[in-house]
């Protein structure tokens, strides 16, 4: 996760992106196996946190690294949304059992809506 900033002398826009893309309802960015158990690596290079959403399934937070310190999770509880801070990569344990296409964001409505979201694609 990154975020961008343009200025100019009557504009300041912001983006946020997930991979280094904005949004984008026609592309798929990731594909997925149903059935399939995965660790999924969510770093965020941004200056602020992120709370990462996933539909249609649950996450096991397996730990969070800082700093080259890592961190285990002290219990592995289902979750739909995690917090990722400023500078911190979060791994996660997911199994997608459903085939369909889902979405990915960032839980902040206005870092969503500035293309902080994506597509996982989960084929049978």
């Amino acid at each position: 996760m990154t975020e961008t900033m343009t200025m100019t002398a009557t504009d300041r826009q912001m983006g946020f992106l997930i991979n280094g893309k904005a949004f984008d309802m026609g592309r798929i960015d990731i594909v997925s196996k149903a059935g399939q158990t995965e660790l999924w690596e969510i770093v965020n290079q941004a200056e602020m946190d992120h709370p990462f959403h996933l539909h249609g399934t649950q996450f096991q937070v397996i730990e969070h690294e800082r700093g080259g310190k890592v961190t285990k999770s002290p219990y592995l509880a289902w979750k739909d949304t995690v917090n990722v801070a400023r500078g911190e990569t979060v791994r996660l344990l997911l199994r997608q059992e459903r085939p369909g296409q889902r979405m990915y964001h960032c839980h902040l409505l206005e870092h969503e809506q500035l293309g902080m979201m994506g597509i996982v694609d989960v084929r049978a």
